[in-house]
């Protein structure tokens, strides 16, 4: 018989791999030596299943060629073994034997193997389905290094992000702030602030960009700038929705588009003054559990068209009201039977927790959503703002 190498039979040996033969017949290994050799690969071989078992630990090799019946340990038995081992679990199994029964197949794909050839061994089929599994390998290989490096970079941008939003809130001995901000992964599009604007004053921003991932988190970024470089006193919430809205003129005719909300709490006076620019409307909570929209002036959503004129309504507070705004991650978070964590919900949540300190609120939502959610990762990012007089 003469012996085919990789050129020979048209197969292409790329990626070189360790590759470990396991069979209890030398004159089979010989066989299977004289197949591979030529494709450039690391040739290892074992005549028993304890003796690959302990090759594989200390070589961990790429594909092993393992035969079924051994004497000490049949192959079933070192290939669970293989997969069992987390040095060796990556390793690709292709099982030999002269067993033509479908459920010996079966049994061996269902512990991990990834093919099987049937003896007697035919060199080119060995040949063709070591170099199919290999280059899969190395595909998928490659395919985990590229989505590690992008997590990476994802992450490292997502810390950037969170550069950009209040390192801390404002103190002020007539009102408390607190916030939750969780992106769906990495860097996403939902941004708040809460900026001074005299001692008694403070404008607040919660906005939410289509779409996550990058484009998002850029266009938030630029949110932020645009917000912070308004040209004059930003206690006007429409003009301050107008200055954002026409600075990203250039992405009104494109499928992205932002919603937002802008007020501006004045502790002198007691009031809240806001405009929803397509934003959920703020959410107010009286003496401790009456829940009620704050009033608020609404209009299109940012980053499609010019925004309407409209009178921005003044709400009174007193000591002991709480502001709540958030984005819609938050009632669009779904529990694992696909409901919603809707509008409802968080109004009955907040009744039993309204009187508490913004803080503290705070924390007991976001548990009462993660138990609602019961493990069930978020689609969207979820941003939530209290504010406590």
């Amino acid at each position: 018989m003469t012996w085919p190498d990789a050129a020979a039979s048209g197969v292409q040996p790329w990626p070189a791999a360790t590759i470990l033969l396991v069979d209890d017949t030398p004159v089979n290994l010989q066989v299977l030596v004289r197949t591979l050799q030529a494709g450039g690969h690391r040739i290892l071989a074992a005549t028993s299943g304890r003796a690959a078992l302990d090759i594989a630990r200390r070589a961990r090799p790429d594909l092993v060629l393992l035969d079924v019946m051994m004497p000490d340990m049949d192959g079933f038995e070192v290939c669970r073994a293989l997969k069992d081992r987390p040095e060796t679990r990556e390793a690709v199994v292709i099982f030999l034997s002269a067993l033509g029964e479908v459920s010996d197949k079966v049994s061996g794909l269902s512990i991990g193997a990834a093919d099987y050839i049937t003896k007697p061994i035919q060199a080119e089929e060995v040949l063709a389905r070591v170099a199919n599994h290999l280059t899969r390998q190395h595909l998928e290989r490659e395919l985990r290094r590229s989505r590690d490096r992008l997590d990476r970079e994802l992450a490292n941008a997502a810390d950037m992000q969170r550069l950009l939003l209040p390192r801390s809130m404002p103190a002020h001995p007539q009102a408390q702030f607190a916030a939750f901000y969780q992106t769906s992964r990495h860097a996403g599009g939902d941004y708040y602030d809460v900026i001074p604007i005299d001692a008694h004053r403070f404008g607040v921003m919660v906005a939410d960009v289509s779409g996550h991932g990058a484009p998002a988190a850029i266009v938030m970024a630029m949110i932020r700038a645009v917000l912070h470089t308004f040209p004059g006193i930003p206690d006007d919430p429409l003009a301050v929705l107008h200055h954002v809205n026409r600075h990203f003129r250039f992405l009104w005719d494109t499928a992205m588009f932002a919603t937002a909300v802008y007020g501006v709490l004045d502790l002198e006076r007691r009031s809240w003054r806001a405009v929803c620019a397509g934003h959920p409307l703020p959410l107010l909570v009286h003496e401790g559990d009456r829940v009620a929209q704050a009033a608020a002036a609404s209009g299109m959503m940012l980053l499609f068209r010019d925004l309407d004129e409209a009178a921005v309504p003044e709400q009174a507070l007193v000591p002991g009201d709480r502001l709540v705004l958030y984005t819609d991650g938050i009632t669009d978070r779904q529990a694992p039977d696909g409901a919603l964590y809707d509008r409802d919900r968080l109004t009955a949540s907040l009744a039993r927790v309204g009187a508490l300190a913004p803080g503290v609120i705070v924390e007991r939502l976001t548990e009462d959503i993660e138990a609602f959610a019961g493990g069930r990762e978020a689609e969207d990012d979820q941003t939530l703002l209290v504010i406590g007089l």
